[in-house]
């Protein structure tokens, strides 16, 4: 059986060779390196640097991370030298081939454990200043929250007094109506309701809701009651978020399908692109054949239009395109 080269190099140059020592070395360095995996690098170096008093018998060690002292242990930890550059110290100083094997072997796993540390310290102060922000940003929604309720509350107080006095006289308890003013509090009342709802609208808190699926649903080839017509839906392919429930932009689509059949085109093109500058959806209806809309379909068109926030340009004789512009939710 040959002769291992380490035993033969330990024979020649007269140092012993202990390999329960060795063994018990990678023992402490898997023991060490446990430790830190499962609770931190500062954790770790605490073991290492008393699995280092256990191996050397020494009464004080400490790790430096240049010249700072990052873990220390040991009786006699303050009177450690400051003149070596070594990033494991020792108290008393070992001195030796045997120690210097051993000390470069702790100090190779301090090294890896000081640059975790390190990791670790950054990602700690990077998650202080996420939480920071957060809880900064979580004042501020309900700073602007209080703000939106309390702008909503002196929004809708006037219009329900001018509502209630408009219903009052509408009953007739201010005295008989002339049909001029019967007329002007049928417009009074229709005008604070739908402020009311522009008021709801804009300051309420509206569910989100994307328009595309429904276009594809109401207006593709299988949908029901289809016309036979050629299609093309041009969509955008992240989701067209308008603020409106999903009740509230079926019916508009619905009203809208109903108005396209009226026109019995043979081919229509929708078009959809979002207009950055004035947070909107821009529709772009164009269509061939068939003939102009039905005036009442159109104006239930411009009327649910309205009442989404969006408006409507009606199509001309020489242009036989719809412009509908719909209030995007920012994403």
């Amino acid at each position: 059986m040959p002769i291992p080269l380490r035993v033969q190099a330990g024979a020649w140059s007269g140092w012993g060779v202990d390999l329960g020592f060795d063994a018990g070395i990678e023992q402490a360095l898997a023991a060490v390196a446990e430790r830190a995996l499962r609770c931190g690098a500062l954790a770790g170096m605490e073991l290492l640097l008393r699995e280092t008093l256990r191996l050397t018998s020494a009464s004080g060690a400490a790790l430096f991370d240049g010249s700072t002292c990052v873990a220390r242990v040991g009786t006699h930890a303050a009177g450690f030298p400051s003149s070596t550059g070594r990033r494991l110290r020792l108290w008393p100083e070992r001195t030796g081939p045997r120690d210097d094997a051993l000390l470069e072997r702790l100090s190779a796993l301090g090294g890896a454990l000081l640059a975790a540390h390190a990791r670790e310290a950054s990602s700690q102060a990077r998650h202080a200043r996420l939480l920071s922000a957060r809880r900064r940003l979580e004042q501020e929604v309900a700073h602007w929250e209080v703000r939106r309720s309390l702008a909503a509350h002196d929004l809708r107080t006037p219009l329900m007094v001018v509502r209630g006095y408009v219903d009052m006289m509408l009953k007739g308890h201010a005295g008989p109506l002339c049909s001029t003013m019967q007329r002007y509090l049928d417009r009074m009342a229709r005008a604070t309701q739908d402020q009311r709802a522009v008021i709801d609208q804009r300051l309420g808190r509206n569910p989100i809701t994307d328009l595309g699926p429904l276009l594809q649903t109401a207006l593709g080839p299988h949908a029901k009651q289809s016309p036979r017509r050629e299609l093309t839906l041009a969509l955008p392919e992240r989701p067209m978020r308008v603020r409106a429930s999903t009740a509230q932009l079926e019916a508009w689509v619905r009203v809208l399908a109903r108005a396209l059949a009226t026109t019995r085109s043979t081919s229509v093109w929708l078009l959809g692109v979002a207009v950055e500058a004035t947070r909107c959806w821009q529709l772009d209806l164009r269509m061939q054949g068939g003939h102009a809309p039905a005036e009442r379909p159109l104006a239930v068109v411009r009327e649910h239009t309205r009442r989404l926030g969006g408006t409507l340009r009606a199509p001309s004789s020489d242009a036989r395109s719809w412009i509908i512009l719909l209030p995007a939710e920012a994403t």
